[in-house]
């Protein structure tokens, strides 16, 4: 049982990593990266490796990119209604924890992109995982237990389209000895799996969450958090009414904003829990670093 809980929560990490790699844009670390061959990449093609040829007027990319697009996309196919694939970020969580990301976009919804990439897994026959966050968001890939590595396709609608994260990444330093849960940022007391990242971004830093509440339902765990946030002095806005599969709550306090987004891992009984908060970093910041900003 334990394999197929770490494969979850790999996922789960790496959707969060990816999409707060968005905000990060190209200022990372550029480390020279050698893996071990995988045995279960055996089953890809030399279609994987492909990529739509470049637009016209758009520059050929370096060695550094295509390496990067080489680890984010080889072990998937390109998508037929998507954009030319780019380079979005690598190996900003360090190098004990390799990743490479690319990114493209298309007209398609996230449910037509995350169901094809669906169906190219099990036509592979790998061991596809995946979760809606919504209609607008959500992740299908597979984690390899040879080599402990995360490949990802994450959907984000935004903008009158649909932004596509392709990534590959080692998650498992993360999840054995990732940073604890700051102390100003409330967390549900039965919660389970509980991580936590900080990304530097230029002015801010981003504070991305994710934990899981077992036996508890949807609107148990929206309560909880919007008590608790009112506690600590943040105001709570609501922007999805908590039902039997999720909430999302936008909360604020200073110069920190974000959203609680929960869902419930139908049809068993926990709900997943995935906070995303940003500190802007207009002023010094006084007294206790883990006291609420």
């Amino acid at each position: 049982m334990a394999e197929p809980r770490s494969a979850v929560r790999a996922l789960a990490l790496l959707f969060s990593v990816a999409i707060a790699g968005g905000l990060i844009g190209f200022a990372w670390e550029r480390f020279s990266y050698v893996r071990p061959v995988d045995p279960i990449e055996d089953v890809t093609t030399d279609d994987m490796l492909s990529a739509p040829s470049p637009e016209p007027g758009r520059p050929v990319r370096s060695p550094w990119e295509e390496g990067i697009l080489a680890r984010a996309l080889s072990h998937f196919p390109p998508y037929p209604h998507g954009t030319r694939p780019e380079v979005l970020a690598a190996d900003y969580l360090g190098e004990q924890s390799p990743i490479a990301v690319a990114w493209f976009t298309t007209q398609d919804t996230p449910d037509q992109v995350l169901a094809h990439y669906s169906g190219t897994l099990v036509d592979a026959g790998l061991p596809a995982l995946g979760h809606r966050y919504n209609e607008n968001a959500g992740y299908v890939g597979y984690w390899s237990p040879a080599s402990k590595e995360v490949h990802l396709v994450s959907a984000l609608a935004q903008g009158g389209e649909t932004t596509v994260f392709v990534s590959s990444g080692q998650m498992q330093p993360l999840l054995e000895g990732g940073p604890q849960v700051p102390q100003w940022i409330p967390m549900h007391p039965e919660a389970e799996d509980a991580s936590a990242l900080n990304f530097q971004l230029e002015g801010a830093t981003q504070h991305t969450v994710s934990a899981r509440v077992p036996e508890s339902t949807v609107p148990e765990v929206e309560a909880f958090f919007r008590e608790d946030f009112q506690k600590r002095g943040w105001s709570v806005t609501e922007l999805h009414a908590p039902d039997d599969v999720g909430a999302e709550l936008e909360v604020r306090r200073g110069a920190v904003f974000g959203l609680v987004m929960l869902r419930r891992q139908v049809p068993s009984s926990e709900v997943m829990v995935h906070l995303s908060l940003t500190e802007r970093l207009t002023a010094p910041r006084e007294g206790n670093t883990e006291e609420t900003p």
